[in-house]
């Protein structure tokens, strides 16, 4: 029996051992316009729709720490869902009115009585209600290949040879070439670099960015105390 078994298993084995054999191990680096490499980024692999991975739905965390989303950018697939938990001692109003998802978690602590679910592909912009310095990214994207950098780069392991579509995000990135798709062809090698540029606007160095109109008239009657 089990010779039977290793007989009719031999034909499968031997493709999936070829085909691991071909696969690339691609590296993307992501820079800017001046050359240095860009952090925080993300970068997804689009494969044709024949070859499209379909991964089970899963949950992700953003939780609430020190006044601040943790982490500040998420990536996850269509249909995962998100918990968002509050570990400040404090109560925040979650909301989103970005197109990808609109919703609202009004004042709460602990963790709220359900997730929320992510149908549509996009970039979703999160902020609180209370606290307006609070904000993040989550993109939700239609593929299972997709990464968050770690020094302006990330490697996929094993990615079998063909064409592919590529794409970068990042917050600062203009709304025109956040996520634009590019061609790229996965050459039968054992490793791969492709290198991308993209523009991405500076953080401008303003006391008060992200202060909330409250705060900004206490600056002003501070600044004209004597």
């Amino acid at each position: 029996m089990h010779r039977r078994v290793l007989r009719a298993a031999a034909p499968w084995l031997a493709m999936l051992l070829a085909t691991r054999s071909m696969a690339t191990d691609l590296t993307i680096a992501v820079h800017d316009h001046a050359g240095q490499a860009v952090e925080q980024s993300i970068v997804a692999l689009y494969p044709p729709p024949a070859r499209a991975l379909v991964a089970a739905p899963r949950m992700h965390i953003m939780d609430q720490v020190d006044k601040q989303f943790v982490p500040l950018l998420l990536a996850i697939r269509v249909g995962d869902q998100i918990s968002f938990p509050n570990s400040d001692n404090i109560r925040h109003h979650v909301y989103s009115f970005s197109p990808a998802r609109t919703f609202q978690l009004p004042l709460y602590r602990g963790i709220p009585s359900a997730p929320v679910s992510f149908a549509v592909a996009g970039k979703v912009v999160l902020g609180c209600n209370i606290h307006d310095r609070m904000s993040a990214h989550v993109y939700v994207l239609d593929t299972d290949l997709f990464a968050l950098t770690a020094a302006g780069q990330h490697t996929f392991s094993g990615v079998p040879p063909g064409d592919y579509e590529l794409a970068v995000f990042h917050p600062r990135q203009s709304a025109a070439d956040d996520g634009l798709r590019h061609p790229l062809r996965v050459e039968q090698q054992p490793t791969q670099s492709v290198d991308v540029g993209i523009a991405v606007a500076q953080v401008q160095a303003d006391e008060n960015q992200g202060l909330s109109p409250l705060e900004l008239k206490f600056q002003e009657l501070r600044r004209g105390s004597p």
